[in-house]
């Protein structure tokens, strides 16, 4: 069961991570067996050598406490604890996804129409095609065959970069030394802490409408200005310190989220016409400003937008996230996050991906999480926790996953933490260390090798 096998084969990263960061340092898998007849593929250790050296060097142990403490143990009998919970769902969606009728048009018992790409007359359309089986084709397109490098080379720069600005570690993009801004990862804890303002569930919904509305004459045409947009000589000479300050982008911000949450045409016309913005900036962006006029008159995309918006406003008063996107793509001008790179990497997979798969794919991903209330707290819980910056006193120093050393932060005499560090301090620079040693490409080609083998030529995403 081929389809089985993929489906089990797309949760292996994932699960990989949780259980080596619960101590399967000293796990030993099996010796492959040895085939004559085809190209003997690299074992995990070639695969992927510096995740397991990061393992082997004990740089994972603050993130091992962290999960074995906290995200593998649950406050409740009733309730399984968050990571098994979230581990639960992915393999429930793929298994209702391989458990479906064969594609219509495969061939030979094969549950799939051929893997490779085959011209778009003999494609199902992507209302009958099976979810694994457009997945699988996805890869092969994107990953197997490269066509969307461009894009997975940009992950690990731009997340080597998140992660050191959340950190504070190394040099900013104009070589000056960082400090830490545990405050946003404070931010995105409070956005998944599943409350009155903040529920996942407005995100999945807004996933879910917005990828149907651009499959839409209406959707198209606003992906077409927004890739238009992005070459206009108006708008790159904005972006930058001298077109545009941090207050200034706040407060265009501010605007924007008010007019949008009012829900009214004549309202966020308005709006728009009091931006502090050039007269040909607002030229310039008046077919976008009409493109979001339609949406005003789309509930399903408009009710989650605007409960998302209000959680935004709620839990992040400073707006600290809309001061990174700025202070990382305009004051810094990280070259990863400069909006011609940006734009050129999406149309180039626009342009590789004519019959829209991953939109396909995000919508139905997030409509199958949708239907599972409690795997979504579960990883509600599991966002909170990770990016929690509380910092919690008083706590057993044997028990406590922020008591990782015995100084300063613990008195083993009285067993109990004196300075902790927060949740976020702990795993977060665990996260960095992993993406600047290039675990991210090296879980790529991994998976490249699981899915499509290595008989079949040069892998485009291993390198």
């Amino acid at each position: 069961m081929n389809h089985l096998r993929f489906a089990v084969l797309l949760t292996v990263g994932f699960t990989v991570l949780v259980f080596a960061a619960c101590g399967a340092e000293n796990a030993v898998a099996p010796e492959a067996e040895k085939r004559a007849d085809i190209r003997e593929c690299q074992g995990f250790e070639q695969l992927m050598p510096n995740f397991l050296k990061i393992i082997a060097d004990g740089k994972m142990e603050n993130l091992k406490r962290l999960v074995e403490n906290q995200l593998l143990k649950s406050d409740r009998a009733d309730v399984p604890p968050p990571i098994n919970e979230v581990l639960r769902s992915i393999f429930k969606t793929l298994a209702t996804f391989a458990n479906k009728p064969a594609e219509p048009g495969a061939t030979n018992g094969e549950f799939c129409v051929a893997t490779a790409i085959p011209p778009a007359e003999q494609q199902p359309p992507l209302t009958s095609a099976n979810e694994l089986c457009e997945m699988r084709r996805a890869l092969d397109l994107l990953v197997h065959q490269g066509k969307g490098v461009d894009a997975i080379n940009l992950i690990e720069p731009q997340a080597t970069t998140l992660v050191n600005y959340l950190t504070g570690t190394g040099n900013d993009c104009k070589g000056r030394p960082r400090v830490s801004h545990y405050e946003v990862s404070g931010v995105v804890s409070q956005f998944c802490t599943q409350n009155l303002n903040c529920q996942l569930t407005d995100g999945l919904d807004m996933v879910i409408a917005f990828t149907a509305y651009v499959n839409t004459p209406d959707g198209k045409l606003l992906v077409q200005h927004l890739n238009e947009l992005a070459v206009k000589p108006s708008i790159t000479g904005l972006l930058n310190p001298q077109g545009l300050t941090e207050d200034g982008m706040v407060t265009i911000g501010r605007t924007l989220i008010t007019a949008v949450q009012g829900a009214d045409a004549a309202g966020l016309r308005n709006a728009f016409n009091t931006l502090p913005l050039p007269d040909q900036v607002k030229m310039d962006l008046q077919p976008v400003v009409d493109d979001l006029i339609k949406i005003l008159g789309h509930p399903e995309i408009m009710a989650p937008l605007k409960r998302s918006l209000n959680c935004l406003t709620m839990e992040d008063r400073n707006l600290d996230t809309v001061r990174m996107i700025y202070r990382l793509a305009i004051e810094e001008q990280c070259p990863e996050f400069g909006l011609t790179r940006l734009t050129g990497v999406l149309q180039g997979i626009q342009d590789v991906d004519k019959r829209g798969s991953l939109i396909f794919i995000a919508g139905t991903l997030a409509t199958a999480v949708r239907a599972d209330e409690l795997a979504i707290d579960s990883a509600a819980n599991v966002c909170r926790t990770v990016f929690s910056t509380r910092k919690a006193t008083g706590a057993d120093c044997t028990t406590s996953a922020q008591c990782a050393e015995p100084t300063p932060d613990c008195d083993r005499t009285l067993r109990q933490c004196i300075a902790v560090r927060s949740n976020a301090e702990l795993a977060l620079p665990v996260v960095g260390e992993l993406v600047k040693n290039g675990v991210v490409n090296e879980g790529i080609c991994a998976i490249d090798t699981l899915l499509f083998g290595c008989a079949g030529g040069v892998q485009a995403a291993c390198r």
